[in-house]
């Protein structure tokens, strides 16, 4: 298992962890029109072209969450898809980040991309610059964080919190 991968075998799990990051990276604040959370597989080049094309259609932010699925299922990675002026910026091998006072998520991109995004109700937002502490552990702390979530037993979520596009692309 890699740094920052989340193992559970139940049918629920994408759903569950979708569910959890929601809670991190929004809170007890709920999702509104304008931003879409998709999960599946890894996207390849063409269902990324195709996922870009249908988020400037929808003008939609779309955070989609990859899973492996199998035996030891997991979430891998996070690939944003984000319209801009008629245009659709991608950021693919994205990673959840935990602030040490476990009282924010946010989405950090790959090392060379600038920045990192915030999960609001209606919009994916880039933010300027890193967060301060250190990226490893904050990157640490939301998988533990997510495991404990997911984890939990008898764990129960607000489906009004989530707009699922299951396999979306």
């Amino acid at each position: 298992m890699k740094q920052g991968e989340i193992e559970m075998n139940t049918p629920a799990f994408e759903a569950a962890v979708t569910r959890a990051v929601v809670k991190l990276l929004l809170g007890t604040r709920k999702l509104k029109p304008g931003v879409a959370i998709t999960g599946g597989d890894p996207l390849e080049i063409e269902d990324q072209i195709k996922m870009g094309r249908h988020a400037v259609e929808t003008d939609a932010d779309v955070l989609h969450l990859e899973y492996r699925t199998g035996p030891t299922p997991a979430l891998t990675g996070i690939t944003m898809f984000l319209p801009r002026d008629g245009r659709c910026h991608i950021q693919s091998g994205c990673r959840l980040w935990q602030s040490k006072s476990g009282n924010r998520g946010l989405i950090l991109p790959q090392a060379h991309v600038r920045g990192h995004f915030r999960l609001a109700p209606r919009e994916i937002v880039h933010i300027d610059g890193k967060p301060a502490d250190d990226l490893s552990d904050g990157i640490e702390r939301a998988s533990t964080w997510l495991t404990r979530q997911v984890m939990r037993p008898g764990v129960q979520y607000d489906d009004a919190q989530c707009t699922l596009w299951a396999k979306a692309a």
